[in-house]
């Protein structure tokens, strides 16, 4: 079942019912629901699909070949990607869809393997309209090397589509059992991957699902972890070293250093290729932080106690490690879903942001459909008081905006003199769970 991406596959069927062949690069990071959208899209059409290997060109087109022969088309054992693709578009009328998984790996095993698809397609432009769709999990490489690997040939990518995480708002419309609280939790563990999301039951409450889906022996986010850590990073060890390292609070290059006991310039290195897979991103100069909330459930809670999650029970377990962490944990990802809900109010291509400096922090900054400057606070933990106003205020200043919109969003709610600077029109109190998300 597709789960939420109505805009995205309407797209796709936009271009394949447009003249002529297109080439598309549709990419996100892995588990976000690439696959499944393209296995949808790719229904009723005459379709080829291939997943490619990270290995030699000559390995490459062997493997291709030996699943094309296997669907019982003509193809030599080691063929060049001209012979490939004339075996995947046989002469025909009716427009054919190619759908080519992680092809970085067939552009850096080859160089000349895209410059072959676009002389092939426009030899063909006439006689068999074609679709290739270019899919990728590694969003980074994309947007920073796939142009420079394929030089002035990249004009011939119509669209670059990239498939993001869904909103908090998308899930409630999806999983409605769920109440609002056990959405925040299970939003702030598994962010908007909606792969995931249907790993988990709503007939069950947060808790539950957390024991029964991610702490017990089977659970699938070990297999989501192993096979990212194992299948897309060559050094698991060294890339768990500092994502544990992160995920305990030592968020900067030199507390890095210093834990690890690997050089900066190694560190730098590491950390940029986290970046483009989508798992870190830089907060502000020298300060970073895991961006996949799934990844970073795991190693806040899993990677530092191992020993003790195959001593206890899954339930054992979440009693003592994660029951009294956890709202703190959730409060990591509760600015992201109140940036959402705010983003939801601005006019079209607008968007909220975070600003983050040294000593001040605002987890909303926008400008809304009035031209009003709005800056925001959130927690989900902690009621907010007189105080949060303040220092609201005070890190608008640093931030160099003057504040027209003062918002605090919280959940556990807020005190009775914030209550009154609300009734005067100083500052707007806001929760999610009274946002008309049910």
């Amino acid at each position: 079942m597709l789960m939420g991406r109505r805009e995205e596959l309407a797209l796709l069927e936009r271009y394949y019912g447009s003249e002529g062949s297109q080439i598309l690069a549709v990419y996100g990071a892995r588990g976000v629901g690439k696959t499944s959208l393209l296995r949808e899209f790719a229904k009723g059409k005459r379709s080829v699909y291939y997943a490619a290997r990270a290995c030699s060109g000559r390995e490459q087109r062997y493997q291709w070949a030996r699943e094309l022969a296997g669907a019982e088309m003509e193809v030599s054992a080691y063929p060049g990607y001209g012979e490939l693709l004339a075996a995947v578009f046989p002469e025909r009328t009716e427009k054919q869809l190619l759908i080519l998984d992680e092809f970085q790996y067939l552009v850096k095993g080859e160089r000349e393997f895209f410059g072959e698809l676009v002389r092939f397609l426009g030899e063909r432009r006439l006689s068999r309209p074609v679709m290739v769709i270019l899919a990728s999990s590694n969003p980074g490489w994309v947007e920073n090397h796939l142009v420079e690997r394929i030089g002035g040939d990249a004009v011939y990518i119509q669209r670059f589509l990239k498939v993001r995480e869904l909103p908090f708002g998308r899930m409630r419309e999806l999983f409605p059992g769920f109440s609002a609280g056990d959405a925040l939790c299970i939003y702030a563990v598994l962010g908007g991957n909606p792969g995931l999301w249907k790993s988990f039951d709503e007939t069950l409450s947060a808790r539950e699902n957390i024991i029964r889906h991610l702490l017990s022996g089977e659970s699938r986010l070990y297999g989501e972890l192993r096979a990212l850590l194992w299948e897309e990073l060559r050094e698991p060890a060294v890339y768990s070293t500092i994502l544990g390292a992160i995920a305990e609070g030592r968020a900067k290059l030199n507390d890095l250093f210093l834990h690890t006991g690997f050089s900066r310039a190694k560190i730098s290195v590491y950390l940029k290729n986290l970046m483009e897979l989508d798992l870190v991103e830089k907060v502000y100069a020298g300060t970073y932080r895991i961006k996949s909330p799934c990844v970073r459930f795991y190693f806040r809670f899993l990677y530092p106690h191992l020993s003790r999650l195959e001593e206890l029970s899954p339930e054992e377990f979440y009693e003592e490690r994660v029951q009294g962490e956890l709202a703190a944990y959730v409060d990591t990802v509760y600015g992201q879903i109140c940036r959402q809900i705010c983003e939801e109010e601005l006019p079209e291509g607008m968007s909220a942001a975070e600003w983050v400096g040294r000593g001040a922090r605002l987890d909303i900054v926008a400008v809304d459909g009035q031209n009003r400057r709005m800056a925001a606070l959130c927690s989900y933990s902690r009621v907010l008081g007189r105080e949060d106003y303040r220092v609201l205020l005070k890190s608008a200043r640093k931030a160099g905006i003057e504040v027209d919109r003062a918002c605090l969003f919280g959940e556990a709610g807020f005190t009775e003199e914030l209550r009154r600077l609300e009734k005067r029109g100083k500052v707007e109190l806001r929760s999610v769970a009274s946002e008309g998300l049910k």
